[in-house]
């Protein structure tokens, strides 16, 4: 799933926190942090990147940044394959 802005990442997190049946509280305790910021990371609220961070390892989670531009390369293969 490629999340590209605060307030599809806050919805992510929420349905992972749900997946692992962790409360806001729960998931608040196991990533050093208050409720209130997990509330606030859940609506795409602006939280600081080392508690972003914190709430992403409480979850079991990592985070992979990629570039969303077109790979030409990869682009030229596939189209290479197919003649």
């Amino acid at each position: 799933m490629l999340i590209t802005n605060p307030p599809s990442f806050g919805e992510r997190l929420r349905q992972l926190r749900r997946a692992k049946q962790y409360s806001q509280q729960q998931l608040a305790e196991k990533a050093r942090c208050s409720r209130k910021t997990i509330i606030d990371l859940e609506a795409g609220e602006n939280v600081a990147m080392y508690t972003v961070f914190r709430v992403i390892t409480a979850l079991g989670m990592a985070l992979e940044v990629v570039d969303r531009r077109i790979d030409l390369k990869s682009l030229a293969e596939l189209v290479d394959q197919d003649e």
